[in-house]
């Protein structure tokens, strides 16, 4: 039987349509590659006004280690009945594997709950397993625990179809500059070996862990992890956009100042009298214990490490 032309108008029209949907979507995708360096699981939001929003970047997480060190893997500083949620598996100790996965868990928790409000982030994340091991470059690459030298040179892989994460296991709190690179470099030119897309030109390279040592007026923070972070983004140029990272608002290499939107600072850091609210408590409050017993957000100046206007230094743009 023959369709009336009536019909077979409107099915054409709604193919074209359908077409058109298609092809929007894709080019509303990702266009280009963000690699966000992450000293520990927790310091993410710290960068987070480069991070937000930003549908047209596919973001590489490139955790540097597993926060492993933290002194509440021994004495978990989980406040019950306050809406936080406690670490998931208790952790028996610092360096231990159940410490690991707590830290792990932790971040995935918050990323994906900020998920909800930003269509940037994944909704999830797929485990990928392990990668590698990789080339070394002429890099020592070590962990220390209580003793001698790991190394590792494998990876874990998270991916979805708008982010990844790559998670290195370079030692908490004994992150050198060189191992920054490495892991940097070693992300950047095994992408197809890593399972992220390596058509997407390179767009920029962000250093996600506030660091000062030497200015007044703002937070006294001097991580080492940090401090090596920022050490490899200032001083070497890794071909793939320009490269920044936080620091107090009086450095006077300050070139960029962004803010976290309200709303998305309000969904990491909202209290509702005793009770957290914002995911980052949620999910990170489990790490410190006493008054307040989670790490608060600074809506309007720098007095504490997890503020809102955030200032970067960039580098070769």
């Amino acid at each position: 039987m023959k369709r009336p032309r009536a019909t077979l108008i409107m099915v054409l029209a709604v193919a074209v349509a359908l077409a058109a949907c298609t092809f929007q979507a894709g080019a509303n995708g990702p266009n280009k590659m963000s690699y966000v360096v992450v000293p520990h699981p927790d310091d993410e939001i710290q960068a987070w006004s480069l991070i937000e929003n930003s549908t047209g970047n596919y973001k590489v997480f490139i955790v540097l280690n597993r926060g492993e060190q933290t002194f509440y893997c021994g004495s978990p500083g989980y406040d019950e009945g306050t809406g936080e949620i406690p670490p998931d598996p208790w952790p028996q100790g610092k360096w231990t594997p159940s410490c690991e996965s707590a830290r792990t868990n932790s971040f995935f928790g918050f990323m994906e709950a900020m998920a909800r409000t930003d269509s940037a982030l994944p909704a999830s994340f797929t485990y990928a397993g392990v990668k590698g091991p990789f080339d070394s470059l002429g890099t020592e690459v070590c962990r220390f625990d209580d003793g001698d030298c790991v190394s590792d040179l494998t990876v874990e892989v998270w991916t979805s179809h708008i982010a990844a994460v790559v998670w290195f296991n370079l030692g908490d709190g004994d992150v050198t500059a060189d191992e920054v690179k490495w892991a940097i470099t070693t992300v950047r030119d095994n992408r197809t070996a890593l399972g992220i897309n390596d058509t997407l030109r390179n767009h920029n390279l962000i250093g996600a862990g506030y660091w000062n040592g030497a200015y007044p007026g703002c937070s006294d923070y001097a991580h080492a992890d940090h401090g090596a972070m920022h050490e490899a983004l200032w001083n070497t140029d890794f071909d793939v956009g320009y490269q920044a990272a936080p620091t107090c608002k009086h450095d006077p290499n300050v070139t960029r100042i962004e803010e976290v939107t309200y709303d998305h600072f309000h969904d990491a850091f909202e209290i509702s009298g005793n009770t957290r609210v914002g995911w980052h408590p949620v999910h990170y409050g489990w790490l410190l214990s006493g008054d307040p017993g989670y790490w608060p957000g600074d809506y309007e100046s720098q007095d504490i490490e997890f503020h809102r206007i955030q200032h970067f230094w960039i580098r070769f743009r």
